[in-house]
């Protein structure tokens, strides 16, 4: 009796005392709880995660429990809408995770100090992830569209019974794109937008919740046992190329923006370079305008096809209105490299310089740089002719055809322009390009002298420049095309070439029959005392035909290949104005395009221009075996 009392009040003591330890333990549980927010006793609902706790600290267990800290968020985050937990928390929950992690068996259990992990870094008010700190914040950071597609791909179950992932790879792949816009958006921090998107997911998203055996698996890699090493196979795999994704986007994103600092910077060195070139040009004409690209852009609707209204060498011209109402032109240059520099500076330093109303009025530049897209811009805007160029009506059939009086004031305008470059200035300015084209005219039909780009200053005491030649063939004196020799009556037959065509209606040069310039066709037709047929048949009121006469005879005079033949601009204009009697005109010398009749005849031979020994086809006779042997 004495030693079966004994044996059950052993065992009575053994149960007081187990109950006790127990609950001690439940006691030192909640103590090391606190006031945590998170709830890290559904830890030990994982056996293969309690499994891998009982394992010496690695750097796979130290991911493992890292993702386990982020289950446990999620679920934190599917019950208050908060990523981060209160600051006065943080002491708690580091007691309460390494408190868990002993009960699980844990060998070592500070994972603070074994994986680098501060719980200050989850704590409210701080930026691991663009700032984010509620649900409410993702909206405003994230693709609306890339937002809705993670929403439909992680809502349902993420894993079949056998704990594959097949089934959660459009919600991983959606998460992956939400964490690219996360990492994209703002200037905050970027490094934890990752779990932030798969806690998102699992927290609010998906209807099992982050405990979920499945939901866990897919988005946090919480294993079974029965898939625990293919699985984790797949874990450092996936984690390799979310490693991968973040540090190539991290590299992409740092030469990104290296690239647009060098391409800004560029782009400010152009525009200065441009404003330094133009600042004498501006300081002496205090009325340009500084117009920007937005301006022009808007003036243009964006340089529409539609706009375009001249073309050339240096690239488009198009008609523009701006805010004012007020109608531009606006020449855009093509080339802005080094190369162009000279031609734009030229061209608005001599436009810039000169001012009279039958020369075309320089309102104002554009400088821009639009990066690789747009490239470097350089821009004039002039006052835009609402008549377009002299060669659009005189050699255009579908335009109304001018009337004498008209042509009359044209001729006088475009003489008085040019006077004005050739006189009217220091240095005189001798124009080189003067054809049909550059003549605009304005809503009036009165003549504007246009396109200064090859325009040259003379210098003082010079009586001609030596130059490459440049301009039109046709309009081209000859001195100048071939020596290269460049003198204000360059300009004068350029003009009587021009007023020619104004009378005629006929081209410079006319390749549709013989390939004959103006001027021989002209001079033919006078020395043959049928000036009347160079006058342009659809011509109305034409008035007294002496003075059509004698416009025809100036252009010729003007036109003379011989340079000293040729009055001057200010003695051509008198002509015109006051009707100044006509001196008379030497003849001119056969065209290079002359007939063999017509060159035998003009020097006076009546049979061959060539002797019997002299040249000889090598197809005819016995020339022919004699070049073969």
């Amino acid at each position: 009796m004495i030693r079966k009392g004994s044996s059950v009040l052993l065992a009575l003591v053994l149960e007081v005392f187990v109950f006790w330890v127990c609950v001690i333990r439940a006691v030192q549980a909640l103590s090391s709880q606190g006031n945590c927010p998170l709830d890290f006793t559904v830890l030990s609902n994982f056996p293969y995660l309690v499994q891998q706790a009982r394992l010496p600290v690695t750097e796979a267990q130290c991911l493992l429990l890292l993702n386990a800290l982020e289950m446990v968020r999620s679920e934190y985050l599917r019950q208050t809408n908060f990523f981060l937990i209160p600051e006065n928390t943080v002491a708690d929950c580091s007691l309460a995770l390494n408190s868990e992690l002993q009960s699980l068996g844990a060998i070592d259990s500070n994972i603070e100090t074994l994986c680098g992990f501060n719980f200050s870094q989850i704590a409210l008010g701080q930026d691991d992830c663009q700032g984010i700190q509620q649900v409410s914040d993702l909206p405003r950071l994230a693709h609306p569209g890339n937002l809705s597609s993670l929403n439909q791909s992680c809502e349902g179950v993420l894993a079949n019974r056998n704990g594959e992932t097949v089934l959660c790879g459009s919600c991983i792949r959606a998460v992956g794109v939400l964490t690219f816009d996360l990492q994209l958006a703002g200037n905050g921090s970027r490094f934890g937008c990752l779990n932030y998107s798969s806690m998102y997911a699992a927290g609010v998203v998906n209807s099992a919740g982050p405990l979920d055996q499945y939901t866990a698996h897919c988005l946090f890699y919480i294993l079974d046992n029965q898939s625990s090493h293919r699985s984790l196979t797949i874990l450092y795999v996936m984690v390799g190329v979310v490693a991968v994704v973040v540090v190539t986007v991290g590299i992409s994103l740092f030469f990104y923006f290296q690239r647009r600092k060098r391409r800004r910077k560029e782009q400010k060195a152009f525009i200065k370079h441009t404003t330094d070139l133009l600042e004498g040009s501006i300081n002496s004409t205090g009325g340009l305008v500084l117009f920007t690209m937005d301006d022009i852009k808007a003036a243009t609707h964006n340089f529409s096809r539609e706009a375009i209204i001249g073309t050339g060498g240096f690239g488009n011209v198009y008609k523009g209105m701006l805010q004012s109402g007020l109608e531009i032109a606006v020449k855009r240059f093509k080339n802005c490299s080094q190369a162009g520099d000279a031609e734009f500076l030229h061209e608005v330093e001599m436009i810039s310089s000169v001012r009279h109303r039958n020369l075309v009025v320089l309102k104002g530049y554009c400088v821009a740089s639009g990066g690789v897209v747009e490239g470097h811009q350089r821009i004039i805007v002039f006052d835009f002719m609402r008549n377009g160029s002299l060669k659009d009506y005189i050699f255009n059939p579908k335009k109304p055809s001018l009337d004498w009086p008209t042509r009359q004031n044209i001729a006088l305008g475009m003489a008085q322009g040019i006077v004005y470059l050739h006189y009217g200035v220091q240095p005189a300015i001798i124009h080189r390009d003067i054809k049909a084209s550059n003549i605009l005219l304005d809503e009036n039909f009165n003549a504007h002298v246009a396109d200064f780009g090859l325009a040259r200053f003379t210098p003082e005491g010079q009586t001609h420049i030596s130059t490459r030649a440049a301009g039109t063939f046709g309009y081209v004196s000859p001195e100048y095309a071939m020596y290269g020799q460049l003198t204000e009556k360059s300009d004068v037959y350029s003009f009587g070439v021009v007023l020619l065509e104004l009378i005629s209606a006929r081209k410079a040069v006319d390749s549709t029959r013989t390939f004959s310039l103006i001027t021989d066709w002209a001079w033919a037709l006078v020395k043959a005392g049928d000036w009347a047929q160079i006058v342009d048949e659809r011509m109305e009121n034409r008035g007294s035909g002496e003075d059509i006469e004698r416009f025809i005879l100036l252009a010729l005079l003007c036109a003379h290949p011989q340079v000293a033949c040729r009055p001057t601009m200010s003695g051509a204009l008198k002509i015109l104005e006051e009707n100044q009697p006509m001196p008379s005109i030497p003849d001119r010398p056969l065209p290079l395009t002359s007939e063999r009749e017509k060159i035998e005849s003009a020097v006076g031979l009546r049979k061959e221009l060539f002797s019997e020994g002299g040249f000889q086809s090598y197809r005819s006779g016995p020339s022919e075996g004699n070049l073969v042997r």
